[in-house]
């Protein structure tokens, strides 16, 4: 199997390599499928989601943040630590005075949106390579979806993996939301 920095560094690439015009479609499509999914989830406005803010190449957007916050929900979005652990805070669009509301937060949100490069059938993510999605999903509470955003095309076959990393349970696509196995 490939190294995982092997395979960081080709989805890196094919992100980098994406059109602004085609990102932007993926982004509107991603919004769109999670509207659809919060509907028919039945997941009330008010409930705690835990997202984050994107970089330029990933499918999560700003726009989506918004969207959710429009919509009632309460968005918490991560802050890094100096030891690559996450704290949280409440999303306000602004970026300002923001007051964190400490590593276990993420455990008060009925569900979980993470960043991801990769995602194989089973859960398994690819990440960036810090650990701290891993750690602050054993902070969760057991049920809790937690989907994987991404671009069409980034739900591969396998992912190389290591005994630390925590899986998925969905990932988002432009193409749909799909489930996958719930780990044991």
């Amino acid at each position: 199997m490939t190294s995982k920095a092997d395979a960081r560094g080709r989805a890196l690439g094919v992100r980098a390599a994406r059109s602004q015009p085609a990102r932007d479609a993926a982004r509107t499509q991603i919004r769109s499928v999670l509207r659809d999914w919060l509907t028919a989830a039945e997941l009330a406005p008010g409930s705690r989601i835990a997202a984050y803010e994107p970089l330029r190449t990933e499918p999560g957007s700003v726009e989506l943040l918004a969207d959710l916050t429009k919509a009632g929900y309460v968005v918490l979005v991560p802050v890094t630590l100096s030891d690559k652990d996450l704290d949280w805070t409440v999303w306000t669009g602004s970026g300002e005075n923001r007051q964190t509301l400490g590593v276990d937060a993420i455990g008060s949100a009925s569900l979980v949106l993470v960043p991801a490069l990769a995602v194989d059938p089973v859960g398994n993510r690819l990440g960036r390579g810090g650990g701290s999605y891993d750690r602050a999903l054993t902070r969760i509470a057991a049920g809790t979806p937690v989907a994987a955003v991404l671009f069409a095309g980034e739900v591969l076959a396998q992912v190389p993996t290591d005994p630390w990393d925590h899986p998925v349970t969905a990932v988002i696509t432009p193409d749909g939301w799909q489930n996958l196995p719930v780990p044991p």
